[in-house]
């Protein structure tokens, strides 16, 4: 009877004590289903459903006609999961046949790693090939790298890209927004160790930034660069420039600044990257007597059959002597002064148009004034105002001295009179084109007219005599006629502060053809060094070689049948 009695009470505990255990699992599942719900959906689609950000390739920086001048290649970075790996010595044979070598011990150490890379800058062949092995443990992530195929063709308009693929000058820099694109976010779902099983990403091939397509034209581009560093190596230069600009539309075909860099190479040395051509102000010397003459012709305070007596060469002003280096006895024409680029003719024109009346037309000009490019960096140049000059300071800015202007500024007055006066808006930027084949496109635009189409008119022609008989006259080309200014500038010796006689910067700006331009090139050579510094000698050859090449490649229509 007592033995039934135990395997009853038994029963009754086994039974309670199996209901019991049911009963804590059902409170349990109870408590996670009712109470627990919303947290474990929220952790599970954290740990299953993962947000990805997906950066967009880089645009594409292309010249006038379409070439590539800057480029994004995918490349991968080869990474590890060391607690995925089964076959080590597979794996490592596999990796080694594609150029990836790898030690044991290096992975040993990260055991409990997922991410270890071990490869970087690969490309898409090579992760294609060990894809197909279906290697266990081995991941890709894929990141673009900026290209740049010609090198150092262009280096300060396209600039450079940091680590973070954001531009930082150049074109790269203004146009980043555009090129960079925007970000697309993705969801992926992984499973419990992070591989991914299933993938809901967008074509990444239709996520891009925009391309950017420039007014520069890439072969006259090569033809300005390859002819300026002949000059600036055989002066043994400071710097050299040169700018070609279409006169009638604003868009510059060609800007070249030495010293230049390898967009592709590690910058060393910083001061490299700055564009020297729109950055950098000097003293422009005889160029400037453009604008000095364009005014006086304008407001009628001399015609073109007025005669100057250029004292001998020599002209005290406010106890300081003006030389002329190419002396003139007696008297001499509008066009004799232009050609000889006598000084003491550009003080005397300049006194007939007075302070304020020159101040506003070297303002009109676009000197002391930002050009608007379409580039970082711009310099507005230096220019005292018209309040604070004394009895020397007329004088010296008539004939390109006592002022600080860019390069960019210069060539664009030569334009605004190559386009019968009309000042327009330097600009390399020509196109924007979306991913989805749109474009948005960027027109020529006018700042002012500054002179009317008579005088311009007048100056073009007077430009045609420099090279035509004048100290141009090196910078002529068969075929083609040609209008210009040579400019040999002293520079201020800093040590001295006053104007060196050993320092100098040789400059030409001119425009082909003379009367009806089809484009204009400015050459600066920054203290050149040699038997010779006068622009006539140095920088108005180099001026030619650019030109001829240029005129021919362009086919312009020859007008000089002499």
């Amino acid at each position: 009877m007592r033995k039934k009695k135990n395997r009853i009470n038994r029963k009754t505990v086994l039974a309670f004590a199996t209901l019991t255990v049911f009963f804590l699992l059902f409170a349990k599942l109870a408590y996670l289903q009712i109470f627990l719900h919303g947290r474990i959906n929220r952790a599970v689609e954290k740990m299953v459903n993962r947000e990805n950000v997906e950066v967009p390739k880089r645009g594409d920086i292309l010249d006038a006609k379409g070439n590539i001048l800057t480029t994004s290649i995918k490349n991968y970075t080869v990474f590890l999961d060391a607690k995925m790996i089964e076959d080590f010595e597979t794996l490592k044979e596999v990796l080694s046949e594609n150029g990836i070598k790898i030690k044991e011990k290096k992975i040993c150490d990260f055991k409990n790693m997922s991410y270890i890379p071990i490869a970087f800058d690969v490309d898409s062949f090579t992760v294609e090939k060990i894809k197909k092995t279906k290697l266990k443990g081995v991941g890709f992530e894929a990141k673009y790298t900026r290209r740049y195929p010609q090198r150092r063709l262009l280096a300060h308009i396209l600039g450079i890209t940091g680590r973070d693929g954001g531009g930082l000058e150049g074109v790269e820099k203004i146009c980043n927004a555009n090129l960079s694109g925007e970000t697309v976010k993705t969801k992926i779902i992984r499973d419990g160790r992070g591989q991914i099983i299933r993938n809901k990403s967008l074509n990444m091939e239709e996520i891009c930034g925009c391309n950017i397509e420039l007014t520069i034209d890439r072969n006259i581009q090569f033809i300005a660069e390859q002819e300026l560093r002949k000059a600036f190596e055989l002066y043994k230069a400071k710097k050299a420039i040169c700018i070609v600009q279409n006169p009638k539309t604003g868009k510059i075909l060609a800007m070249v600044s030495l010293p230049d860099f390898d967009c592709s190479d590690k910058i060393k040395d910083i001061r490299r990257l700055r564009n020297s051509a729109i950055s950098d102000i000097y003293e422009p010397g005889s160029t400037f007597k453009i604008v000095t003459v364009a005014a006086a012709l304008e407001e009628g305070k001399i015609k073109i059959s007025d005669t100057f007596y250029l004292e001998n060469g020599k002209f005290k002003i406010a106890g300081h002597t003006i030389n002329d280096d190419h002396k003139i006895e007696g008297s001499a024409t509008l066009s004799g002064i232009f050609e000889m680029s006598s000084n003491i003719g550009m003080v005397k024109i300049a006194q007939r148009l007075g302070g304020d009346l020159f101040y506003d037309y070297i303002r009109k000009f676009g000197f002391y004034s930002l050009t608007g490019i379409d580039l970082p960096g711009e310099a507005k140049g230096l220019l005292m105002d018209v309040k604070r000059w004394n009895a020397l300071t007329l004088p010296n800015i008539s004939f390109g001295q006592g002022i600080g202007v860019s390069a960019l500024q210069i060539i664009n007055a030569f334009s605004s009179l190559a386009n019968d006066g009309v000042l327009l808006r330097p600009f390399v930027i020509q196109k924007i084109i979306r991913c989805n084949s749109e474009e948005e496109i960027f027109e020529k635009k006018e700042i002012r007219r500054v002179v009317s189409e008579d005088t311009a008119y007048i100056v073009k022609k007077l430009l045609k005599n420099v090279v035509d008989m004048g100290t141009g006259k090196s910078a002529k080309i068969q075929g083609y006629t040609v209008g210009g200014k040579t400019g040999t500038a002293q520079k201020v010796d800093p040590s001295i502060k006053t104007y060196s006689t050993k320092y100098y910067t040789a400059s030409f700006c001119g425009m082909v053809p003379a009367m009806k331009p089809e484009f204009v090139v400015l050459v600066i050579i920054d203290e050149p060094k040699g038997s010779s510094y006068y622009a006539a000698s140095v920088a108005s050859p180099v001026f030619a070689n650019i030109s001829k090449r240029i005129a021919e490649y362009l086919r312009i229509e020859k007008d000089d049948v002499k």
